[in-house]
């Protein structure tokens, strides 16, 4: 049969109409673009099809001229009163009509905006810490390093001397300025008034002022205030304190039970955030006047290292940190003996604004802030934002269609897409704020929640007080933009022509706009699912942290410290010893100055000599009476115990240090001498088994157990096993009138040691703490998302679930229908949560010294579990459907 169809025409190639389309002018391109495509037909006849879309594309070129581009003519926005009035209903009315949409936008985007706000004002706070002083930039602290055997320690004091050699040997230097925190110590006035233990006490020079320069004189100067012996300078809220309405200057406080000091100067109070909250600033011109003063802080010695010694240098405009540092090894060959030079140390600078996340350098009693956490705050509170938001893009590019027909009139009325974008934007912004608002409400509960984990200053009263809410109105700026701009452009993006013929609906399942909805389900569940594995394996660590058999027995042990001791020259400490021993609860008893496991400590280092080698260990020293090893059940693996005594003269190791002096067997190392000091030999005569001396984020380090009776300073008490509440609180109300008897004027505090040990752990269960309420985020706002998204897919697909429940389908297939594909992207989430997860528990985990291993369970169980939850939501919506009367739905076809 012959075939008289007729050959195609033949069309010049797409990309190429397109160029032209892009740039001639909409009134010239119709009959430009017509002449062209008549010339290429007459093209391919002549010259083949090849030639033909050359000399087509030569010719479109050819009319880039001045006449055929096109021109924008710029209108300016109308933003009448009108205008935004007519904006505002039609957002309103578009709230009203959605209600469970507006509720779904408005939950995911309060609970990412509280998050966010709470956020933002912690790390605001943290990094607001002393930056109200002048030149903050050209400040450093002086650091120690300090060499034990193999292992360096790390403190922000310094050896005395070295201020002042600083000012005389080096160069590069504008300011110095040393000063000594003080214990807290009980202040007096001279009417006899008792004021009780004071803190934030600093002996300062007037120099320290020139560095911390951000504090008011309201009264006095440096120079005349603290260059004298015997003067101190208050803060105005101390000196009323102390004096009441009375004139501070000229009045006397007596320190240090003895020595009167006179008021000479008093600074204003400061609100701004700083790590040196000092209130008592004694002049440190008393030191030299003082000699027993002076003896207690070692002026003159470069061996004494202690952190309550500090200094801070301002350095010269052109100085480098690294000029100053290498200046210091000089310094240490000038100053320090040869015998003292054996001794490894080094000094470095610290920069200001380092000072308030130094966790290696930390005062006594600073409060330190954690960087790499706080970077992790933010990277949390951006994904629980990027969730909330990727939530509302995909409801409103999803309920896009409905608004199609709306988009359509508005064009053919006249709007332009940057109208409509403003429109849309504008709703978005209104669903934002009232987000906002809920936020508040939000961010306050999870405030108290999270109280121990943030600065304890910080509150929503920012918001009004200070610029707080110039943060919330930027968090809600962004997340309008961020939530917003896309489903805008896509509403504004719709021909009128498509939309009045309601050919949109038709394809909006299988538009690219629907795999962009798809992937964003994939980001939102793969962020979900990377917390859900976060949760268990910091949940594990945790666990395991607080289950590991640690070496000794801490349970039913009740911890305390005798008051004063170092003052005490009675035998107090050891009559109440013998006194709590009759108390019949009491199974056991021991004297000594800390607990087995314990954070910080002291440490020697010790030589072990054979006729070849000399083996050195820093050697971590407990001291401790003949029944500690019985109170805490230790296990004395070869040996015996030692003997009480009021000097050093035997040692109890641990396994770890028998093996670093280089015994294979324990009871090799019994009998064996230890050099302890550089002409004292301590026989060994007993090895315990390993046990935990610290957190179990180090490794066991070599130990010695040792009798020395001055430095018994605590009491550990073993109750007796199985006892109730009320049998307890009676025990402790009798060791507490035992106590009472030999210190009658002290309080009694006590602790019970197995809390002790837990508190080791509070940063671990304040991230497990976060960390779980973020996955519960995470999944409660996706969950949002999907039954959002699910309701709509069903509102759309409800003929076809008709036709299918009329064709026999059952409920069960209708659901399979829709679950199939919203697990396959669960999956597809997973495997993108789970390397990440597994490569950030890892670098969490290598802070360990003991830790678990995270095997596939956890994969497994998290998949499983995000499957159920994507199941159960898709599921809960999709049976409605199911179930629903077909007849309903199919009644206007």
């Amino acid at each position: 049969m012959e075939n008289d169809m007729k050959p195609p025409t033949p069309s010049p190639p797409r990309w190429i109409d397109k160029l032209l389309e892009g740039f001639c002018a909409p009134h010239l391109l119709e009959e430009v673009q017509g002449d062209l495509q008549e010339l290429y037909r007459e093209w391919v006849k002549r010259y083949g099809e090849r030639r033909a879309n050359w000399l087509y594309l030569f010719h479109t070129v050819k009319f880039f001229r001045s006449f055929t581009i096109k021109r924008k003519y710029y209108t300016p926005p109308n933003y009448s009163l009108a205008m935004l009035r007519n904006y505002f209903l039609t957002a309103w009315r578009q709230i009203q009509r959605s209600k469970l949409h507006t509720a779904i936008n408005v939950f995911g985007l309060a609970i990412g905006t509280a998050a966010c706000l709470v956020i933002s004002l912690t790390v605001q706070h943290e990094f607001s810490y002393d930056r109200h002083h002048a030149d903050s930039d050209r400040i450093y602290r002086i650091t120690s390093q300090m060499k034990f055997a193999d292992d360096w320690t790390y403190t922000g004091g310094i050896s005395a001397p070295v201020p002042h050699a600083i000012r005389e040997d080096f160069t590069g230097i504008e300011t110095v300025a040393a000063f000594h925190n003080v214990h807290p110590k009980e202040i007096k006035l001279t009417d006899g008034s008792n004021l009780g233990e004071q803190e934030n006490i600093v002996i300062a020079e007037p120099d320290y002022f020139e560095i911390f320069s951000g504090i008011e004189w309201k009264v006095g100067s440096p120079e005349q205030s603290l260059s004298q012996p015997y003067q101190v300078v208050l803060t105005e809220s101390q000196a009323r304190k102390y004096f009441g309405d009375q004139e501070a200057i000229g009045q006397t406080v007596m320190y240090y039970d003895s020595i009167n000091f006179v008021v000479s100067g008093v600074l204003a109070d400061n609100d701004d955030n700083t790590d040196f909250p000092f209130t008592d600033y004694l002049s440190f011109a008393t030191l030299w006047a003082n000699e027993q003063l002076a003896g207690s802080y070692d002026l003159e010695s470069w061996m004494t290292i202690t952190d309550r010694s500090l200094a801070f240098v301002k350095l010269s405009e052109e100085t480098h940190p690294e000029d100053i540092e290498r200046q210091f090894p000089n310094l240490l060959e000038k100053y320090l003996s040869e015998g003292e030079r054996a001794f490894q140390r080094k000094f470095n600078l610290q920069p200001f604004s380092d000072v308030h996340f130094s966790t290696e350098y930390a005062m006594n009693n600073q409060r330190v802030a954690h960087k790499p956490t706080l970077y992790g705050l933010v990277v949390v509170a951006l994904f629980l934002l990027l969730i909330a938001s990727a939530n509302f893009i995909n409801l409103e590019t999803a309920r896009a269609v409905l608004r199609s027909r709306e988009v359509g009139v508005r064009k053919v009325l006249g709007s332009s897409r940057q109208q409509l974008v403003q429109q849309f934007l504008g709703e978005t912004f209104i669903i934002t704020l009232i987000a906002g608002g809920l936020a508040i409400l939000v961010a306050k509960f999870g405030m108290d929640y999270f109280a121990e984990s943030l600065p304890p200053d910080l509150s929503l009263n920012v918001l009004i007080e200070g610029k707080g809410w110039l943060v919330l109105l930027a968090i809600i700026s962004v997340v309008s933009l961020l939530a917003g701009t896309y489903p805008a452009w896509v509403l504004s993006a719709y021909s009128p022509v498509f939309a009045l013929k309601n050919q949109v609906v038709q394809t909006a399942g299988t538009t690219r706009k629907a795999y962009f909805r798809k992937t964003l389900i994939i980001f939102q569940f793969a962020i979900a699912q990377a917390f859900i594995l976060g949760t268990l394996i910091v949940g594990s660590q945790l666990h395991y942290l607080l289950n590991k058999d640690m070496g000794f027995n801490e349970d039913a042990v009740v911890y305390f410290s005798s008051s004063h001791w170092w003052r005490d020259t009675t035998q107090n400490r050891f009559l109440l010893a013998e006194e709590l021993q009759k108390i019949s609860s009491v199974s056991a008893i021991s004297l000594s100055n800390t607990r087995p496991a314990n954070e910080g400590g002291s440490s020697q280092v010790v030589s072990y000599l054979t006729d070849t080698s000399k083996v050195e260990v820093n050697l971590s020293k407990k001291f401790a009476d003949t029944s500690f090893i019985e109170t805490y059940e230790m296990e004395l693996l070869a040996g015996r115990n030692y003997y009480l005594s009021d000097t050093i003269g035997e040692l109890v190791i641990n396994e770890t240090a028998a093996k670093a002096f280089g015994f294979s067997e324990p009871s090799e190392a019994v009998g064996e001498l230890i050099q302890y000091h550089s002409n004292k030999m301590i026989p060994i005569v007993g090895v315990v088994a390993d046990f935990h001396d610290g957190p179990l984020h180090k490794k066991i380090s070599p130990l010695a157990l040792i009798s020395e009776k001055r430095n018994f300073t605590s009491f550990n008490i073993r109750l007796a096993n199985n006892q109730q509440a009320s049998a307890i609180q009676q025990s402790l109300a009798q060791i507490e009138q035992a106590y009472k008897k030999f210190y009658p004027n002290q309080p009694f505090n006590y602790k019970f040691y197995d809390d002790t040990i837990a508190s080791f752990y509070e940063t671990e269960r304040r991230t497990a703490k976060l960390i779980n309420v973020a996955t519960g985020l995470a999944i409660f706002i996706s969950c949002l998302g999907l039954l959002g998204l699910v309701s709509f897919t069903t509102h759309q697909r409800v003929k076809e679930i008709g036709i299918r429940k009329v064709l026999g389908a059952t409920v069960t297939q209708i659901i399979a229908l829709f679950s199939r594909e919203f697990v396959g992207l669960i999956v597809i989430s997973f495997a993108i949560a789970a390397p990440m997860a597994w490569y950030f528990a890892q670098g969490w985990l290598a802070d360990f010294a003991y830790r678990v291993d995270v095997g596939l369970f956890v994969f497994v169980a998290t998949l499983l579990f995000a499957s159920l939850l994507a199941l159960l939501t898709v599921g809960v919506r999709s049976w409605q459907a199911a179930l629903a009367n077909p007849v309903d739905s199919l009644r206007n076809e």
